[in-house]
């Protein structure tokens, strides 16, 4: 997986061939990664209701897809996300490889921090990604800054060129997203999850069901004629999702249970992209599938919550899943497999006190 993140992010030629199969890609390696790492004859005697959820929404999803004769590939997105989330909490990964994985994301992002290569993929795409790469680097970056506090500088210049870098691309998501990690890394020292249960509840139940909340939200704004410029950025607060929203659920309400499935040509953009996660496993996948997989994110968001206090790393990666997923109220970027890499580590990263505290 981590050649494939290498190759996607350091030659657009290799990009732009691999698009297509991304999502194929990425489900094989997870796929490898659970046969040799998860103990997963042990959860089937046990009967582990986390890999029956995981497994059993999965197949729901495919029979739904199968019912309305929509292309199948698009179980393979759902599949890659929902097996990171089951796999994060049980695979477990030993110091030396999590050293090798936060060093090999620091070069990846030093790579782009020296050269910025976004005008080659999509501008967007290419902050989004820097982003989610720094988030990644930081684990490293931090293991240095421990060592000499000098080099807490280089943190300092990771976060200013990067801010520099989403502002010059006009990146409203990437920006979100470095906005939301700020708040959360603050707000996870001062209200740690593992002391304030029912409140760090609330925010993994927003982190889903606020997707949604934002969508209805956005919308009806949307009719009352306001709008207006985005300082910054130069583009409006209303610029075009909110017609996808509502194309969408006009085509979905009468097949609410059972999704719409994918490869639809939508009148209101170029190509069939949602714009919201969880949007999109209630549109192509239904009702049902939306409430298994939501439980199945609120349980490990929540899960992770527990090991915050372990150490800084923990936290870092627990602010940046949380801004993954609220960067997602506007974009697919929590499910696209070409950022996979990224969420799996951050979520491993999360959980590294599994296995020496429990709450």
């Amino acid at each position: 997986m981590m050649v494939f993140y290498a190759g996607t992010w350091s030659s657009p030629f290799f990009y732009h061939i691999t698009e297509k199969y991304n999502s194929l890609i990425v489900f094989a390696c997870l796929g490898l990664l659970f046969l040799l790492q998860a103990d997963w004859l042990d959860f089937l005697k046990r009967r582990d209701w986390i890999l029956l959820l995981t497994f059993g929404t999965i197949l729901i999803a495919f029979g739904n897809l199968c019912m309305i004769g929509s292309g199948k590939g698009a179980i393979l997105i759902l599949s890659d996300f929902l097996l990171i989330l089951y796999m994060s909490g049980e695979v477990r990964i030993t110091d030396r490889q999590r050293k090798v994985l936060a060093c090999f994301f620091l070069l990846m992002y030093t790579s782009w921090f020296l050269y910025d290569r976004a005008f080659s993929y999509n501008s967007n795409t290419g902050a989004t990604y820097t982003v989610f790469t720094l988030f990644a680097a930081l684990i490293a970056l931090r293991r240095l800054t421990e060592r000499r506090e000098i080099l807490g500088v280089f943190i300092v210049m990771a976060f200013l060129r990067t801010g520099t870098l989403v502002l010059w691309h006009l990146a409203r998501g990437a920006f979100m997203a470095l906005f939301f990690f700020a708040v959360f890394f603050i707000l996870f020292g001062y209200l740690s999850p593992a002391s304030c249960r029912r409140l760090y509840l609330g925010f993994c139940i927003f982190a889903v069901l606020g997707s949604l909340l934002f969508v209805f939200c956005y919308v009806k704004l949307s009719e009352t004629g306001f709008n207006a410029q985005m300082p910054f950025f130069y583009k409006n607060v209303f610029s075009g999702r909110e017609e996808i929203w509502k194309e969408i659920w006009k085509m979905l309400k009468g097949h609410i249970l059972t999704g719409i499935g994918s490869g639809y040509q939508l009148d209101s953009f170029f190509e069939y992209n949602i714009h919201n996660a969880m949007y999109d496993i209630l549109a192509v996948h239904g009702l049902i599938v939306f409430v298994l997989s939501a439980v199945l994110i609120v349980k490990r968001l929540y899960e992770a919550g527990k090991y915050v206090d372990h150490g800084i790393s923990s936290r870092i990666a627990l602010a940046a899943v949380f801004a993954i997923f609220f960067e997602s109220f506007i974009d697919m970027d929590l499910m696209w497999a070409d950022y996979s890499p990224v969420l799996l580590f951050l979520f491993l990263e999360a959980f590294r006190g599994k296995d020496r505290k429990a709450l």
